[in-house]
């Protein structure tokens, strides 16, 4: 009686260790690809700064980004993208700059980045930090 009450104990508390690990798995977040570039907001800036020729997608809903987003910068919602090619240079060597809410918390702007890659664009990059980094260093920010 008290091996099969033990086997059952060690029973649940495996079972539970599993789920537990298996919880922890599903809530990673995705990976970025190799072929994309992860910039900080300040490189960003700098880059802004210089006027170097880019394309710089906010990946956010059209609601977050009228509320304030960053200058120069399209709105392409990730969801809506593909609807939205037209925004997007011909030349697939044109640098396209992706950012959102902050990835891993928010993955928009990877998203977009992953389908500017099936659409052949070479130089892509991604602000992980995403707007609320970029607000809170007190950089420029424009609304709509």
């Amino acid at each position: 009686m008290k091996r099969r009450v033990s086997c059952s104990i060690i029973a649940a508390v495996l079972t539970a260790m599993l789920a537990s690990a298996v919880a922890v798995f599903a809530e990673e977040p995705p990976a970025i690809p190799r072929d994309v570039t992860v910039i900080s907001n300040e490189q960003l800036k700098k880059m802004l700064d210089a006027k170097e020729k880019f394309l710089l997608v906010d990946s956010r809903n059209g609601s977050e980004y009228k509320e304030g987003y960053i200058p120069t910068a399209v709105n392409v919602y990730d969801k809506e993208m593909e609807g939205q090619k037209a925004k997007f240079p011909a030349d697939k060597a044109f640098p396209v700059v992706f950012y959102c809410n902050g990835y891993p918390k928010c993955v928009r702007s990877l998203n977009g980045a992953k389908m500017a890659m099936t659409w052949g664009y070479k130089k892509i990059y991604l602000v992980t930090a995403g707007f609320p980094d970029w607000q809170a260093k007190g950089f420029p920010v424009e609304r709509q």
